[in-house]
């Protein structure tokens, strides 16, 4: 019965401080490794301004704030969540080429202001405050504005 009691404190001790939810400042080589690369690549690195780590429960999300007002989310593994420029245009290297097509023919004036990436579709923020919804493979679903 002692044994059983330790054990379940225990368990209980362990659960409740993983989750404990917080957030902090960290350094852009605290990133994983895949974030970084693709801040690298579509960005530079010279202008990051601040990464936030946020611990959620088990899992960790980092928020990568930019000189330029963009920010960028990560999930725990570096996989992209979200890119949003705020009021200038998303680089069209990081969207899918279909739906860059779809977004030029069908709304020439206007450009990309977010893009975000669910589980099962792709959310595009345009210019004109209208919210365009994509199929994981580019495949346009509809609008939500």
């Amino acid at each position: 019965m002692k044994k059983m009691m330790a054990l379940v404190a225990t368990l209980l001790f362990v659960f409740t401080a993983c989750a404990d939810d917080y957030q902090r400042v960290v350094q852009f080589r605290s990133l994983p490794v895949l974030a970084q690369s693709f801040i690298k690549k579509h960005f530079s690195a010279d202008d990051v301004s601040r990464v936030v780590m946020e611990r959620e429960g088990l899992f960790r999300e980092y928020s990568v704030y930019m000189r330029d007002a963009t920010e960028l989310e990560f999930n725990h593994q570096g996989n992209l969540l979200s890119v949003d420029c705020q009021y200038s245009p998303v680089p069209a290297s990081i969207i899918p080429q279909t739906i860059v097509e779809y977004v030029n023919y069908h709304y020439p004036d206007d450009f990309i202001t977010e893009y975000v990436v669910k589980t099962r579709r792709l959310e595009i923020g345009m210019s004109n405050d209208l919210e365009l919804i994509f199929d994981l493979s580019g495949n346009f679903l509809g609008v939500d504005d």
